[in-house]
């Protein structure tokens, strides 16, 4: 009874010294800063608002990903024991306004300066170290390269939940959010960088225009790749598609190849659901690494078309799509059974993530989502409105979070293309490739702001 008494008295007392604290100063007064402080005695974390305290025991910066999962730290006043550069990140991510800690090392101070949080610190250190003072910490070795808040998150939540994928996200659809989230990313790509694009059947209007990606293309320096189709129409041969691809105005921004335009090249699918090899335009062996740019949309045959569809399909030949179309049958191009159909594009996915050997990122913008894919030439007016931009190097999770948040939507004009991609049986796709090991279906997804 006297424990809980005094616990109670406690409670009582902190309230009415913190209660005073005005709105808008970062700084409580010295008691009730001693008090909190106190707390770090038995706790790795400790965070104030408007009159409550959470304590945290987890160690490291476990729990300010906790604190994240659901909230941000802006109006609160922060007691950490450490504070490195990891930690000074999240706090900069998560809006926060004053940390004080224990041990506070000097690249945390520099990025709370440039990013104006003020802090309060009792020990100042060059660097974190690890528990055997021998290293860096582990966290601090992650984030050494790092500036940017959004990627210093999901590197350090990467690291927590190693079995999870990290796909960012962000709701302006702008040529510079393009880039700014491929950035974000942190992908050095090197050397011949292709830029898989959907060129657009002449007579669409939904493909992701040349204009919008322009900056993206000069930016990693890349060359624009497209295959031709396997069906009749304005870019079944080279000599069309470029045709298509000048009117579209691609060739305008960028050099474009038209990856089989001499060929095809077999990939291997050892262990394919329904093909053990996949047929690619042989111009891929030119290039050491890809951006795969997809939009995302219906498709009256996939359910949906994203990044898993791009890598399959988008890199197959001619041949190749037919191929896969038919699950390995070309003639059973327009009548293979349906999940077959979709197994053989995670086949392919397989094939292409295997080749590209991790030199492959994904970004997928949800704009303009018909319930038809740019292959058509008079596709249905799109009735969802736009969602944003995502990027991920996981094109499962990349899918997985965009089908997620077309079911989150509140726009009623999402039941189309959920109608679309439930009657094609859509989600099979990403089902088989992350049996295939291609990526996982489990992700974080993290505002770049």
């Amino acid at each position: 009874m006297k424990r809980f008494f005094k616990f109670l008295f406690g409670l009582i007392a902190l309230f009415f010294v913190i209660s005073p604290v005005l709105a808008g100063e970062h700084k409580l007064s010295k008691e009730a800063e001693n008090m909190l402080i106190d707390k770090l005695n038995n706790s790795s974390l400790v965070v104030y608002k408007d009159g409550n305290v959470q304590e945290f025991q987890q160690p490291g910066v476990e729990p300010i990903l906790i604190y994240l999962e659901d909230k941000d730290f802006k109006g609160t006043q922060v007691f950490d024991r450490v504070v490195g550069r990891a930690a000074a990140f999240l706090y900069v991510y998560g809006n926060a306004d004053y940390v004080y800690a224990n041990t506070i090392s000097k690249p945390a101070i520099e990025i709370f300066k440039k990013n104006n949080i003020k802090y309060e610190a009792k020990n100042i250190v060059d660097e974190i170290q690890n528990k055997d003072k021998t290293d860096l910490c582990p966290f601090e070795k992650l984030t050494k390269n790092v500036e940017n808040p959004a990627q210093a998150y999901g590197l350090i939540y990467k690291k927590v939940h190693p079995d999870t994928a990290i796909v960012y996200f962000t709701p302006d659809i702008t040529s510079d959010n393009l880039v700014r989230i491929y950035k974000t990313l942190g992908k050095d790509l090197k050397g011949n960088v292709a830029v898989k694009v959907h060129s657009g059947e002449p007579g669409g209007h939904n493909f992701l225009q040349p204009g919008f990606m322009k900056a993206l293309v000069h930016y990693v320096n890349g060359t624009i790749v497209e295959c031709n189709t396997a069906y009749e129409g304005r870019r079944n041969t080279t000599e069309e598609h470029k045709k298509a691809i000048a009117e579209h105005g691609f060739d305008k921004i960028a050099k474009v190849d038209i990856m089989d335009e001499e060929g095809q090249m077999e990939l291997p699918v050892p262990n394919g659901k329904q093909i053990k090899v996949n047929y690619v335009g042989s111009h891929l062996k030119n290039y050491n690494s890809m951006l795969v740019l997809s939009h995302f949309k219906g498709h009256q045959m996939g359910g949906f078309g994203g990044a898993l569809k791009n890598m399959s399909i988008g890199i197959a030949s001619s041949y190749g799509k037919a191929y896969i179309h038919g699950a390995g049958i070309p003639e059973n191009i327009w009548t293979c059974e349906q999940d077959k159909f979709l197994e053989s594009m995670a086949d392919a996915d397989k094939s292409v993530m295997d080749y590209m050997n991790g030199n492959i990122t994904f970004i997928n913008v949800m704009s303009r989502m018909s319930i038809d894919c740019d292959c058509n030439n008079n596709p249905a007016e799109p009735e969802i409105a736009d969602i944003g931009i995502l990027a991920s190097d996981d094109p499962v999770a990349l899918d997985q979070a965009c089908v997620d948040l077309v079911y989150s939507s509140k726009d009623p004009g999402k039941a189309s293309l959920i109608k679309r991609m439930e009657e094609m049986h859509g989600i099979h796709t990403v089902e088989a490739a992350a049996d295939l090991g291609v990526g996982v279906r489990k992700y974080k997804l993290i505002d770049i702001k």
